[in-house]
């Protein structure tokens, strides 16, 4: 059985990885040639820019492979769940 501070950080991951995913689904709708190209992706760029800049700023220089951006959008993907594993960790600890 899971103790509640586990089932808190997989939450937390949960949530951070649906976060990065939701930024990779915009960076690869960015371009009108792209299949999911809509105004929607303005606005969900925005929202998820804080994990999304690096690989907006290649699509913007490349704009024909995406493979690139997927591997960015991974590499911040383990960055984030570092840095967020850390901060719920220390706030876990503080409220004990």
């Amino acid at each position: 059985m899971l103790s509640k501070k586990n089932k808190t950080r997989i939450i937390v991951a949960g949530f951070v990885s649906l976060y990065v995913i939701i930024g990779t689904i915009t960076i690869c709708s960015v371009y009108p040639k792209d299949f999911l190209y809509g105004e929607w992706s303005i606005y969900a760029c925005l929202l998820t820019f804080p994990v999304s800049f690096i690989s907006f700023a290649y699509r913007f220089a490349e704009a024909d492979n995406l493979l690139p951006v997927f591997v960015i959008q991974f590499i911040v993907l383990i960055i984030s769940l570092f840095i967020v594993d850390l901060i719920v960790k220390q706030f876990i600890k503080k409220k004990q």
